[in-house]
């Protein structure tokens, strides 16, 4: 049971990202904490170095695990996969086809960005999408050596 003179804590963050090319990246926050409440709260960032490095900032402040889901939008998961793992976070992707039909059964026809980064907080609850594991540049020279064997150069 919560202690009344306590203030309930985050337990749990999971931020849902509509990742975009050139425009804003749509990002919703859902905080779970310790009482069972939850708190969700929506903000955006550009898709440039500095709105990426504001976005590690912004889930680094949260002073509870980030997982982080994201539709994979061209290449543009990478960058956003680099911030969240410098702000201490974890990524997890899930394909195009599985958020639709998500975003379908929960909100009906309704579409936007805002709508597709809140239906990505909860991607989790329905699926299991591993979390995504960056290889170390050691890991890339290594598997690219071998390749080059396998190839015969």
């Amino acid at each position: 049971m919560q202690n009344q003179n306590k203030p309930a804590e985050i337990v749990q963050a999971v931020a849902g990202i509509d990742a975009a090319i050139t425009a804003r990246h749509h990002i919703a926050m859902r905080e779970f904490f310790d009482d069972g409440t939850e708190h969700l709260s929506r903000f955006t960032v550009d898709p440039t170095l500095a709105g990426l490095e504001g976005l590690s900032q912004r889930l680094a402040a949260v002073p509870a695990p980030v997982t982080a889901v994201v539709e994979p939008t061209s290449m543009t998961w990478l960058a956003l996969a680099l911030a969240v793992e410098r702000a201490g976070g974890q990524m997890e992707m899930i394909g195009a086809r599985h958020s639709s039909r998500l975003r379908g059964a929960i909100m009906g026809k309704n579409k936007s960005d805002v709508i597709d980064s809140e239906v990505l907080t909860h991607a989790g609850e329905i699926f299991d999408p591993p979390p995504l594991v960056l290889a170390s540049p050691g890991q890339l020279a290594l598997r690219r050596a071998v390749v080059r064997r396998a190839q015969g150069s």
